[in-house]
């Protein structure tokens, strides 16, 4: 079943067009709406809210964890019926937890854990790194002989997302164990992206493959590759998130060889089908997995 059915068969078992819906409002602290990842998230969001008639507010964080407790503490001022929280820090949102289950409100919790939360929506970090990982490892074995200069793009920054970093290292190791990784750099947004890769090819100038935990750091790597005048056909670029951005370049047969789908859009509607649901029914136990499906120029053809 598809996640867009899954959704469908949820809102008619649980009778989510209900006048009641119209009259709930809903907060939403994201990470960093200049990530191309959490804009399409917050769109599924936005369009879903907006066909149950639910108001929803979105607070952008801008990836500093004091003004995303800033935001959190103002939804519970406003006495909103969801909080969603999409953490930069768990840790720094964990402690309000108990203040926002007194005040009667459930926690949706989207991407990193916090613990408490009534609703759990996330991946395996580390398969989902090694699902890029092993794509670009192929294409490693397929068309470089086996053996490339690596670079690695993560963001240790965020716990969680460690592992995601591990991932694609264990990837590409599995698949082309010949691959030398010369280069991890933290970079999550495309500014970050094009100064860490000006760095790598300073240091490391035969890089020709560089992996990242989004499709942010490595849309900037992209720009930065062409901006330098190298030989963009030698080079293989390889992200997370499957973005608008990220899919065309793939599609045109750019450098941009692959990246890894988790239908953000689709899993923004998810998020607020499974916030009416905890208020309907009650916390969910366990994780709702979010969908994975590599996406290559081969896979888009087909």
């Amino acid at each position: 079943m598809t996640l867009k059915t899954c959704l469908l068969a949820s809102a008619i078992a649980l009778g989510f067009c209900s006048p009641a819906l119209a009259e709930m409002k809903f907060g939403y602290s994201t990470m960093d709406l200049t990530n191309p990842y959490f804009i399409a998230l917050t769109n599924g969001m936005k369009d879903r809210a907006s066909e149950l008639g639910i108001a929803l507010t979105v607070h952008d964080s801008k990836s500093d964890a004091a003004l995303q407790v800033s935001a959190v503490e103002n939804f519970l001022v406003q006495k909103m019926d969801a909080i969603i929280v999409s953490p930069i820090d768990p840790n720094a949102i964990e402690p309000m937890v108990e203040q926002i289950h007194a005040a009667g409100i459930p926690l949706i919790n989207p991407n990193q854990e916090i613990k408490g939360a009534d609703a759990f929506i996330s991946l395996d970090e580390h398969n989902y790194g090694l699902a890029i990982g092993r794509v670009a490892g192929q294409y490693i074995v397929d068309n470089m002989g086996g053996t490339a200069q690596v670079a690695l793009f993560t963001f240790p920054e965020i716990t969680s997302v460690i592992a995601r970093g591990e991932g694609i290292r264990d990837g590409i190791l599995e698949v082309a164990p010949d691959a030398n990784i010369v280069s991890e750099q933290s970079a999550s947004t495309p500014e970050a992206g094009a100064r860490a890769t000006e760095a790598i090819m300073q240091a490391h100038p035969d890089v020709r493959v560089i992996a990242g935990f989004n499709d942010a750091g490595i849309l900037g790597a992209y720009e930065a590759i062409a901006g330098m005048g190298l030989p963009t056909e030698e080079f293989a670029l390889f992200g997370l998130d499957a973005t608008e951005e990220a899919v065309t370049k793939i599609k045109a047969g750019s450098m941009y060889k692959g990246t890894v789908d988790i239908n953000p859009y689709g899993t923004g509607q998810m998020i607020i089908d499974t916030a009416v649901q905890v208020i309907e029914s009650g916390p969910i136990t366990g994780m709702i997995e979010m969908p994975m499906e590599p996406v290559t120029e081969k896979t888009l053809t087909n």
